[in-house]
């Protein structure tokens, strides 16, 4: 999605991908995610119009990314720490994909808290 795209736009766009976010781009380069969360929170919910507000209002900027070899256990970790559901996976500085936490089998969820708390002891 590009950052000059209305968030009406970003919204159908999810829709038809069936997904909850969307990385942001300016050009080639990656600038931002905005999510469904986003969109209730930084628009619906401040009376912002959907038709002549620009993605880039809105947006979490400068998203950390993880890099396609992270294990899912840095990924959630990361996630976990920096309080979000998405993250932008790169190879070699170039986006291939976008990370859920949903995405991640609750299994590694749980074996990162039971890692957490033998670290700790």
């Amino acid at each position: 999605m590009q950052f000059n795209a209305t968030i009406r736009e970003a919204c159908k766009r999810m829709c038809e991908l069936n997904v909850g976010a969307l990385v942001v781009f300016d050009q080639q380069q990656l600038v931002g995610i905005v999510s469904e969360r986003d969109v209730i929170r930084r628009c619906l919910g401040i009376d912002l119009p959907v038709d002549e507000t620009a993605v880039a209002m809105i947006m979490t900027k400068t998203p950390v990314t993880i890099d396609a070899g992270s294990s899912l256990a840095n990924a959630l970790e990361v996630m976990q720490t920096g309080g979000f559901h998405h993250i932008p996976v790169t190879k070699d500085g170039q986006l291939i994909g976008l990370l859920e936490l949903d995405d991640i089998p609750e299994e590694y969820h749980l074996l990162l808290e039971q890692f957490k708390e033998l670290r700790a002891r």
